[in-house]
């Protein structure tokens, strides 16, 4: 599980902190590979995404940009305060509490600061997947910041 403390400037432009919890489980972990599966799982897609480049050989940013927002929405969730053995993705209706965190200030500092590089998107990646050995762990981080994949909106846009 991944405890972020996020600092932002709300709508009204008042400066706010929300504590934030993420976190995939193994089974979600299994999914996740399961969803990359023809790429090789995670781990060969993020290489596919690290080897995916444009003629000047920058990362092409749609693909990595769709990746930090599915990692960051599909990790979202909350922790009741009646049962802390609980981490909730969905409410009583089934609504993913994602769905809501997408819409706020918090979300929006959040994932700009991992696409900008302010927050290292390897450690974010690696501390929501605990169950990842250790060498896929390091794997993936030494992919990410070889390539420079945490500073993807800092890339000239290609159009």
């Amino acid at each position: 599980m991944l405890k972020k403390v996020i600092k932002f400037e709300d709508f009204d432009g008042t400066q706010a902190t929300v504590d934030a919890y993420f976190n995939l489980t193994k089974t979600e972990c299994v999914d996740l590979n399961l969803q990359f599966e023809d790429e090789g799982g995670l781990i060969g897609y993020l290489k596919k995404l690290m080897n995916n480049k444009t003629p000047d050989g920058q990362i092409r940013q749609k693909p990595a940009v769709d990746f930090v927002r599915k990692i960051v929405e599909m990790a979202y969730g909350v922790r009741p305060k009646d049962d802390p053995s609980l981490f909730l993705k969905e409410d009583d209706n089934g609504r993913k509490y994602s769905q809501r965190f997408k819409q706020s200030a918090a979300y929006d500092s959040l994932v700009y600061a991992l696409l900008s590089g302010d927050e290292p998107l390897d450690e974010f990646v690696s501390g929501i997947m605990p169950e990842m050995s250790e060498e896929q762990k390091k794997e993936a981080e030494k992919m990410m910041k070889a390539e420079g994949l945490g500073d993807i909106i800092n890339m000239p846009v290609q159009g």
